[in-house]
């Protein structure tokens, strides 16, 4: 059975705390300030049951415009709203904000209570309640059940709570956008002997006792002692329920209201979030730059809102924005709400929802940019996945893993792969790797990586036309700029299958190159060979075997080819040094026999310097292992 949170919205003085009082038996005003100025300032909780068995959480929010952002705060996790309207006053000013927010936060239940029905006569009832009728035709709870009631003598409050059992009934069957925990809180208190407690609505997931938890945006982790629901301790607390935890692994000042406890690695903060800003009709229009008042969750700030392909956004229309948050990092996923109220005056302006964390501020009138915006807004999974797995490999300079698409869709990580899947096999994914090592890149972002290898591989061969390949390490810095070797070589073999690229061992070269010596390169490769081979287990040094200006980059011809080998940083050997090293080495070592360095220098007939080389090459092959001062074969 799924949770619903039940949350009041209505002008002050309508009567929401007693109403709330004359349904569940608990006063929500739990402040001495409250009781005794008879105000809801801070939100206030209580359980309902309904007719049906079923118990609904209630958050209880003022209605004083003063307390609009307690009641932003309030307002999240709702489900099913109860609309609060005085039978002696009707709609009032708060009534109307409290309906935009409803409507701006994308609440789609709701129920009317016409409190104070006692208190008028019947025809100014009836009047009153044609009234909120007409004011909700052209919101989301069009259509909601509008219900007089008396909290003094209790006219129908039971037809008010079948009412809100059968809205319970179509909250149950709206779908779940996540199941991982994430809990905004609204409330924050220590107890003596138990340390610090958090409350708010669990809007995703399940939490249980021992839970390990990461606190956002302080990125810290923290362990919950115990759950409970309504000041009962509970085994695991589920989506839609209010929530209170003990936590440790923090102090009281660590923590306070709009942060938010996720699941680790799920959400991440940022100062920036593409979004699309919905302005009220009566609003004044907002420019690019206007700093605003931003409401996301349970916090509260301030941004600065660029407007996308406009100058500003006009009242009543939708438009694509950036929200720039000025104090500190917020925490949001994409689909989540947000209201904005203008910086002063403070009324409520409009809101919207969340398209994505940003990357980076855009251009706000490139082409390139309303199109991604406009992806964002459409919502179509398989252009989400190219968009988000092209942003998370550009951030990332690797492949997008699933764990990326997934967190920037808001979306279970095994929903994400089989989408991944089935994009690769549609021929709109490049998938690298395989297993949990998988890696996602967009068509058009491979294309280029071919592309770049081509371009590098081109110019340098044609720079060093005697050289067999462009080594590995620098051809991955050049063509893949902070690409760890795993991706490297994923990509590598990649290119290698689809025809771009050829690997000779510590080499990458273009299918189409070979090297042809000249008849007078041909002499100096044959001259600087007869050096090394003419010293064979003491080879010259290189401007010797370079002696009478033979060319660079022929000796580089017969180091690609392995004719000539580069043992350490500085020595050089013939092909036939090594082989006879080996040889030698195997002599030295048969039947297990352990030798030293000078065995092998005398047996090589070199100095030291040369015999060690050779021994540190033996052994980095894994021929040889160094036991002390001895060698043994491997």
């Amino acid at each position: 059975m799924r949770h619903v949170v039940i949350g009041t919205a209505g002008h002050v003085d309508h009567g929401k705390t007693t109403l709330i009082r004359a349904l569940t038996g608990v006063n929500t005003d739990r402040l001495r300030q409250e009781q005794e100025r008879g105000l809801t300032i801070e939100l206030g909780f209580a359980p309902l049951a309904l007719p049906s068995g079923r118990t609904a959480g209630v958050v209880d929010v003022p209605g004083h415009e003063r307390f609009i952002k307690n009641m932003l705060a309030g307002a999240t996790g709702v489900d099913v709203a109860l609309l609060v309207v005085a039978a002696d006053e009707g709609v009032m000013p708060q009534t109307d904000e409290h309906l935009d927010i409803l409507e701006l936060l994308g609440v789609q239940l709701g129920v009317v209570a016409v409190t104070k029905a006692d208190m008028v006569e019947a025809e100014w009832l009836e009047l009153v309640v044609e009234d909120v009728r007409n004011r909700l035709l052209d919101t989301r709870m069009a259509g909601s059940a509008i219900v007089p009631v008396s909290a003094v003598t209790g006219q129908g409050l039971d037809e008010l709570l079948r009412q809100l059992d059968l809205a319970l009934d179509r909250a149950e069957s709206l779908p779940e956008r996540w199941s991982c925990p994430r809990l905004p809180i609204d409330r924050v208190f220590a107890i003596s002997g138990h340390g610090t407690v958090v409350t708010g609505t669990l809007i995703g997931g399940t939490v249980r006792p021992g839970d390990r938890l990461e606190l956002l945006p302080a990125q810290k982790s923290v362990r919950v002692r115990q759950v409970q629901v309504h000041d009962a301790p509970i085994e695991a607390a589920e989506r839609g329920q209010r929530t209170a935890l003990n936590l440790s692994g923090l102090e009281r000042g660590e923590i306070e209201r709009g942060m938010v406890l996720a699941a680790p690695k799920v959400l991440e903060p940022s100062r920036l979030f593409d979004a699309e800003l919905t302005l009220l009709p009566s609003a004044a229009p907002v420019e690019h730059g206007d700093r605003m008042h931003l409401h996301m969750g349970a916090a509260e700030g301030t941004c600065r809102v660029r407007v996308i392909g406009a100058d500003a956004a006009l009242p009543g229309q939708t438009a694509f924005v950036q929200l720039e948050l000025e104090e500190c990092d917020g925490v949001a996923a994409r689909g989540d709400r947000f209201i904005v109220r203008t910086y002063s005056p403070v009324v409520t302006a409009g809101g919207g929802r969340i398209l994505a964390i940003a990357r980076g501020r855009v251009r706000r009138f490139r082409p390139e940019t309303i199109r991604e915006f406009e992806m964002l807004s459409a919502g179509d999974d398989a252009d989400l996945a190219l968009l988000f797995v092209g942003r998370a490999a550009r951030e990332h300079a690797r492949p997008a893993v699933i764990a990326d698409a997934a967190r920037a869709m808001f979306r279970d990580e095994a929903k994400v792969r089989e989408l991944l899947e089935r994009e690769t096999a549609a021929g709109r994914m490049v998938d690298l790797g395989d297993g949990d090592g998988r890696g996602f890149l967009t068509p058009d972002d491979w294309a280029d990586i071919e592309r770049r290898i081509h371009d590098l591989l081109s110019d340098f061969h044609a720079r060093e036309p005697l050289r067999a390949g462009m080594a590995r390490e620098e051809l991955r810095t050049k063509a893949f700029p902070g690409w760890d070797s795993k991706w490297f070589a994923l990509a590598m073999s990649r290119a290698a299958a689809n025809g771009i690229v050829c690997e000779h061992g510590t080499l990458a070269a273009l299918p189409s190159h070979s090297v042809t010596l000249s008849p007078v390169q041909q002499g100096w490769a044959h001259r600087i060979e007869d050096a090394f081979a003419s010293c064979l287990m003491s080879p010259p040094e290189k401007p010797d075997a370079m002696a009478g200006g033979a060319p660079q980059a022929v000796l580089d011809y017969l180091i690609d080819t392995g004719v000539v080998m580069r043992i350490g940083p500085e020595l050089l050997f013939h092909r036939d040094a090594i082989a006879k090293a080996l040889e030698i080495a195997r002599e030295l070592g048969r039947d297990g026999r352990a030798f030293t360095a000078a065995e092998f220098r005398d047996s090589c007939g070199n100095s030291r310097k040369y015999a060690v080389a050779l021994l540190e090459y033996l052994d980095s092959s894994r021929i040889t292992k160094r036991v002390g001062d001895e060698r043994v074969l491997v």
